[in-house]
């Protein structure tokens, strides 16, 4: 359940020893359960990483409904990657997957992208983990957009996430001041944002 940072401090130790590669502006951007992996490693690297994104989300503690609501195939690819052949033994090993105890570790810049209708993560979830982080977060949610963050109008007439997570993280590795908030993109692309 926490073993990403390990994988993650990997990478960062093989990056670093590499004359080309800026060792002090090294970020983590996660898609899916990668959002669990990477706040996970946001937690537990403290200012080695520069900043951490991340998009469609998995938050919920537990992951409840993306293994035991949604396709089994979720489930099924999960137990494989972390080796769990005996279902009733990895059902008592998911209750781990939280992220709330960790939250207030993390240090870096926090980008969170997500769909206002996840049907694998309950948005919920992410507005709790986010009200838990102390450093500089924003948290981005498309209205009606499900997991994959796809085809909706909040989407295609907001700004394209995948742009605006690329342009956060130009921000972050120029050491620009950013402000802690929660933006709503609506269903006619307006963002509206709130201070935390």
């Amino acid at each position: 359940e926490d073993n990403h940072k390990d994988a993650v401090a990997a990478a960062l130790d093989y990056l670093e020893s590499r004359p080309e590669i800026d060792g002090r502006n090294l970020g983590y951007r996660g898609t899916s359960f990668a959002s669990y992996f990477g706040t996970v490693a946001a937690a537990g690297l403290g200012d080695r990483l520069k900043a951490c994104a991340v998009y469609a989300v998995c938050h919920e503690p537990g992951a409840h409904t993306i293994f035991n609501v949604a396709s089994p195939t979720f489930k099924m690819r999960f137990m494989y990657m972390a080796g769990y052949t005996d279902e009733d033994v990895f059902d008592t090993f998911t209750p781990k997957l939280d992220l709330r105890p960790i939250a207030h570790k993390i240090t870096c810049p926090y980008l969170c992208v997500a769909g206002g209708d996840d049907e694998l993560s309950p948005i919920e979830h992410t507005y709790d983990l986010l009200e838990r982080i102390i450093a500089p977060k924003r948290l981005v949610v498309y209205e009606g957009a499900r997991h994959a963050i796809g085809p909706v109008p909040s989407v295609a007439l907001g700004e394209n996430p995948h742009n605006l997570i690329a342009d956060w993280f130009v921000d972050r590795f120029a050491d620009k001041p950013m402000t802690s908030e929660k933006v709503y993109m609506d269903s006619l692309g307006r963002a509206t944002a709130t201070q935390y």
